[in-house]
């Protein structure tokens, strides 16, 4: 039976439709990313059922018209009904970027090769490329509002993409096993040398949990990839922001606006040295180079003639 959908694989039709689930999870992932962090009143986090959606502002209950993906919040242009308080841009971008990595993953899973394996098979992986962008979103946020990543997220989602690697006929029982211990141990070894050479604390067992389940399912090429492609783009962004965070301090922005106002004789000058020691969660730029080699594994392993497992 599903034969009979397989010419529709590649129409706009299909590509609409994972678009389309795609942001009904990242609104899902909105739910998540803000009541699984632990707080001060909530601190093993909140349950992402009930209460169902509201303003955290009047508490009022958001309708089922105003909570749908994008529609709602360009409609309401990004405030609450109720109040008029405002909803944060980020979970435009969450639903946004879920819907369209969903896209990338349709055609990555399901129709890119469509000549080489049978319907049935690539939907199932379309279900776990589209599972682990949605794992890798979460864990993106979630560490960029409190530069946590929580086991509750990492260690459950390592033995489900563990047990999803096996579908694909290549691997071997062992290979994702092999990406766990290397996912966790390197950065952990390299933490560890850090913290001896400095005194200060480097990568977090956090980014190594975070590995490890990029490891379960991509193997130990995998974690090299994420590990050596976040180092990358974690180093260019955050010069950028370090550029960009001197030239603001240099600016003629208000102090009430920007930053309470600084004692006479606190210049630039002595202000830079904490610039250069902003913590940047690493979290969100590994996420980025796993989900860059989940969909471009094979151009990579063929461009760096990266060694088989």
């Amino acid at each position: 039976m599903l034969e009979s959908f397989e010419p529709l694989a590649s129409s706009p039709t299909a590509y609409g439709l994972a678009v389309l689930l795609g942001l009904l999870w990242g609104s899902f992932g909105n739910v998540c990313i803000y009541r699984w962090p632990p707080s001060d009143e909530f601190p093993h986090g909140r349950s992402v059922v009930s209460p169902g959606s509201h303003c955290s502002a009047c508490q009022a209950p958001i309708r089922w018209y105003d909570n749908v993906p994008l529609v709602s919040w360009l409609w309401l242009r990004g405030r609450c009904r109720a109040c008029q308080a405002p909803f944060s841009a980020r979970y435009l971008v969450v639903e946004a970027t879920t819907g369209a990595l969903f896209g990338v993953a349709w055609w990555a899973a399901v129709a890119a090769p469509a000549l080489f394996e049978p319907f049935d098979q690539r939907l199932l992986h379309f279900a776990v490329y589209a599972g682990f962008c949605f794992v890798m979103i979460v864990i993106a946020f979630i560490d960029l509002d409190h530069k946590l990543i929580l086991n509750k997220v990492t260690l459950p989602s390592i033995v489900v993409f563990y047990a999803a690697s096996l579908l694909w006929p290549e691997r071997r029982w062992y290979d994702g096993l092999v990406g766990v211990a290397v996912g966790y141990g390197l950065p952990w070894l390299i933490g560890e040398i850090y913290f001896r050479v400095t005194k200060r604390e480097g990568l977090g067992l956090g980014d190594g949990m975070l590995l490890a389940l990029v490891g379960a399912l991509l193997g130990w090429r995998g974690v090299l990839v994420a590990l050596f492609g976040g180092s990358m783009l974690g180093s260019v962004i955050g010069i950028a922001a370090l550029v960009v965070g001197r030239a603001g301090g240099a600016g003629s922005v208000p102090a009430s606006d920007a930053a309470p106002e600084r004692a006479p004789g606190d210049g630039d000058a002595e202000a830079s040295p904490s610039l250069m020691r902003t913590e940047l969660p690493f979290g969100p730029f590994l996420a980025m180079a796993a989900l860059l080699y989940l969909f471009a594994e094979p151009w990579v392993e063929l461009h760096f003639h990266l060694p088989g497992g």
